[in-house]
């Protein structure tokens, strides 16, 4: 695996992490709340308040958002990508390992999975061990 995979599998792991404690927390699925009387993102089973400013702070396209990256949401993603990690990479490779030994080698830094790995990257930008120079899509 490369540098990047890791990288990457190991930002996977945190935000999983992140996404199951806030289940126990307040639930897997939210919704936005009440958009007549603006009440907080409410955990959508037990109706758990999930409060993150002042009652009634929050407009109702904020708690939307927050509601649609509730536990559940972000845990999917998250598995998501794992699977183009563990599956679609290696099978990108496999078809251009098979052109390369037909037609010659190519770049291995200009594969397809390179960029697909750059792109799934990006939004881990700002972390300390990205690195841009070499990353960026």
């Amino acid at each position: 695996m490369t540098e990047i995979a890791d990288f990457l599998r190991a930002r996977i792991v945190e935000r999983r992490a992140l996404a199951e404690a806030a289940a126990e927390d307040a639930g897997l699925k939210w919704s936005p709340g009440n958009e007549t009387f603006g009440s907080s993102v409410n955990e959508a089973d037990s109706g758990a308040a999930v409060v993150v400013g002042p009652w009634d702070y929050l407009d109702w396209d904020v708690r939307r958002h927050i509601a649609a990256n509730a536990p559940a949401a972000v845990i999917a993603d998250l598995d998501a990508k794992l699977r183009i990690l563990d599956g679609v990479v290696p099978e990108i490779d496999a078809m251009e390992d098979q052109i390369d030994a037909e037609w010659g080698a190519g770049d291995p830094s200009e594969r397809e999975s390179m960029t697909l790995l750059r792109i799934l990257a990006r939004p881990f930008a700002e972390h300390p061990s990205y690195r841009k120079e070499d990353w960026a899509p």
